[in-house]
């Protein structure tokens, strides 16, 4: 069963800091190099120097982008840029955005979880790549801290945690900000006991399936490996790691496909390519619809079969699977298996590689690579529902990378878990 507990959050001190918005930043593995660019001059203590420090030439095993993170962290301490919270907490936190013309609101809080191999209670939903685990391993042994949350995601249907969530946000919210992509992001720091300890006879009930942060979960079970040797009782500050939860059944949560693009295949040519698709899905052209119809057309009958969009350099057609199995399979597993894997030659170890295959959040960017010849097939998807995702991940299966779009993203910034003693205890 999870094992969730309060924690003294390493927080931006709003003495010196009172515009969170100059500080905070997304999850690191979106933020490409001109958004890092912005974020390192919107503010000299902005988190991004942490999370994504920039390399420099000539850097070497004393002297590197990880070291660079523990410094700015030390001295930030130092400085009162940052400081722990008087006491154990659970963070409660929520995101009220804008999408398909509704406005909706994701509840959550933040809290540390026990570190347990897979399977029992904590669930991953995609397959991981090697590099970013080292990358993250990397600096959590130099930076001795979770700079980030583990998104996570567990089910609710009798709305048990929401009802608990919705109590602590009747009050006035410690932290209120509209980010920079109109989102408005709050923070609620609950100390009551009664609610924490609700909080955690509830959620011992609860299986954990990681929505964002399969590497830094990862990382966080190697890192626990790591420091076995250093282990003096049952409980170490090692065995933990920092997560945000969130109910899978609220209406506010939203999952967005993540699109598919392909590029740089020798012999690729797009007819034949089509060709050997139609063997196995029907190829409908629709020579009058809009892109715009496209995307809404694969969402029809996405319930009883896989369907995708297809772009070549030769048009934009839908694939429907002839045979479906009865339930459907993923629609990212055929995609993964039948099309990419069998027909276009692309292995997993390819992917993990990075060779060939890119994601991509836009529909329109997937589409704008492919007409000016950046890549040479795009692949458009539906919705992976809630519903899916736990049927098979409770199975144990792991699908391919990126099989889902979380949105909101997390925010990084608002509370970090210093992996020391003194923050699992109250304050003397």
């Amino acid at each position: 069963m999870p094992l969730i507990r309060p924690f003294r959050g390493l927080r931006y001190n709003p003495v010196i800091v009172s515009d969170l918005r100059q500080v905070v930043a997304p999850p690191y593995d979106i933020i490409y190099d001109e958004w890092r660019e912005r974020l390192y001059k919107r503010n000299p203590y902005n988190i991004v120097r942490l999370i994504k420090t920039k390399a420099k030439p000539g850097d070497n095993e004393e002297n590197n982008k990880y070291t660079r993170a523990r410094d700015y962290e030390k001295s930030w301490i130092k400085d009162g840029i940052l400081k722990l919270e008087k006491k154990p907490a659970v963070y409660v936190r929520s995101e009220t955005y804008e999408i398909e013309g509704e406005t909706r609101t994701r509840y959550g809080f933040i809290a540390l979880i026990k570190v347990a191999d897979f399977g029992d209670s904590i669930h991953p939903h995609e397959r991981t790549q090697s590099a970013p685990k080292v990358d993250r391993l990397n600096l959590l042994k130099t930076t001795n801290t979770n700079l980030s949350q583990i998104f996570s995601i567990f089910s609710d249907p009798d709305n048990e945690i929401h009802n608990v969530l919705l109590r602590v946000t009747n009050t006035e919210p410690e932290v209120n900000f509209t980010d920079e992509q109109g989102i408005i992001r709050k923070m609620w720091v609950v100390y009551d006991n009664d609610i924490i300890t609700l909080i955690q006879n509830i959620m011992k009930e609860r299986s954990i399936i990681i929505a964002d942060g399969h590497h830094r979960y990862e990382t966080a079970l190697a890192f626990r490996d790591l420091m076995e040797s250093k282990r003096k009782g049952d409980e170490e500050p090692f065995d933990y790691v920092s997560m945000y939860f969130s109910s899978a059944d609220a209406e506010g949560m939203t999952i967005l496909p993540t699109h598919r693009k392909i590029g740089r295949l020798t012999g690729f040519n797009e007819q034949t390519f089509i060709d050997d698709l139609s063997n196995e899905f029907e190829i409908i052209r629709h020579n009058n619809s809009s892109f715009d119809d496209i995307l809404n057309l694969i969402k029809k009958d996405s319930d009883k079969t896989n369907i995708f969009g297809v772009y070549t350099k030769n048009g934009l057609v839908v694939a429907k699977l002839k045979n479906p199995r009865v339930p459907k399979e993923i629609d990212v597993d055929v995609l993964h298996d039948n099309i990419i894997g069998q027909k276009l030659g692309i292995s997993r170890e390819d992917i993990g590689q990075g060779k060939y295959l890119h994601f991509c959040k836009s529909p329109d960017h997937a589409y704008d690579d492919v007409a000016n010849g950046t890549d040479q097939v795009s692949f458009f998807m539906n919705t992976l529902t809630s519903e899916e995702l736990f049927r098979e991940v409770l199975k144990g299966r792991r699908m391919p990378p990126k099989s889902t779009y979380f949105y909101p993203k997390t925010m990084s910034g608002l509370v970090m878990y210093k992996i020391s003693r003194e923050s699992l205890d109250n304050h003397r």
